[in-house]
């Protein structure tokens, strides 16, 4: 066929097939700093293949993909709380969402494809998991050492944040700190309600009892008065809910764990700000368990400017330790 009767591909169509290519450059340099962005890759990769061949069902799948994804930020941010409110980057992403959004509608619309192709179950379906997943699972980065060497600066890790389950002693836990919520930690909880804990010159006690932590390390060698021999008069400014456990929780030497609540601590113990210093983890600040590890990268060197991966922690599972 000759270039002149070869059908001319609608402007719309073409705008939308660079639209799609766009965001899957964009999705691919996300995964720099997250790999699960590779499925949005995937998907807007597909979106650009199925335009080319005149699936009209491609663009409105693709419209229909951001829409699901403009929803799930909302809610996700909603179920957060104070968290996760950052007002500014949510209007901008929304208007970035919803341009291209329209651009790939459009490009559906340009194509007189069959609208009720077997396709559109596929991108229905995908839309649905993308506004429910975020409400059962959702990664968190690990921006400290403080718990060293269960989970390394810049573990990135999967946590379930529905049915999630009431800790026991030895879980790690997700929470909203209660000095500043907006924040969030993970630490391992080591009290639960009702239980007395006292740290000796770095040993940890429970209920009397001296524990075996696996788990733990201790990275410097000298006895810090405070932070090892817990709890004691603080040499270092401790918030203002670190003094009322120190002031209203202590009985003979020992701190005890009120209701709902639990005591959490890091396991690299000389370096993890944790309950010794700003108290309990409220239940009502409990964001979820983790599951596993996704993605890990080391932070940039000046041999390396860019983050590698530690591809042997990807999928590495993350459990508990059973406390007695």
């Amino acid at each position: 066929m000759s270039d002149e009767a070869r059908p001319r591909r609608p402007t719309a169509v073409t705008t939308g097939i660079v639209a799609a290519i766009a965001m899957a450059c964009l999705s691919l340099l996300a995964i720099l700093g997250s790999p699960v962005t590779i499925v949005s890759c995937v998907v807007f990769l597909a979106v650009a293949l199925g335009l080319r061949r005149g699936s009209a069902w491609s663009g409105y799948g693709g419209a229909l993909y951001l829409a699901a994804q403009w929803v799930a930020v909302p809610l996700t941010m909603a179920r957060s709380g104070p968290a996760g409110t950052q007002w500014v980057s949510l209007l901008v992403g929304s208007a970035l969402t919803g341009g291209f959004a329209y651009l790939l509608y459009r490009a559906g619309r340009a194509l007189p494809g069959n609208v009720q192709g077997r396709s559109r179950w596929v991108w229905i379906a995908l839309a649905v998991i993308t506004v429910l997943a975020p409400q059962v699972f959702r990664g968190y980065s690990t921006p400290t050492s403080s718990m060293e060497d269960t989970l390394l600066m810049g573990d990135q890790i999967l946590v379930r944040v529905l049915w999630a389950s009431t800790p026991s002693r030895g879980d790690l836990i997700v929470f909203r700190y209660p000095v500043d919520v907006r924040q969030t930690f993970i630490k391992r909880c080591m009290g639960v309600p009702g239980d007395r804990i006292k740290i000796v010159n770095k040993q940890l006690y429970i209920n009397g009892q001296k524990l075996d932590e696996p788990y733990a390390c201790h990275k410097t060698q000298y006895i810090d008065a405070y932070r090892d021999n817990f709890p004691s008069e603080p040499d270092v400014n401790v918030p203002g809910l670190g003094q009322d456990m120190l002031a209203h929780h202590v009985v003979n030497g020992e701190v005890v764990v009120p209701p709902d609540s639990c005591f959490a601590m890091g396991d690299n113990r000389d370096s993890s700000l944790d309950s010794r210093y700003w108290g309990f983890v409220p239940r009502a600040n409990l964001v979820g368990t983790p599951l596993f590890i996704y993605g890990s990268y080391e932070e940039p060197s000046p041999s390396h400017f860019m983050p590698r991966q530690r591809w042997g922690r990807l999928l590495t599972p993350i459990r508990g330790y059973a406390v007695n």
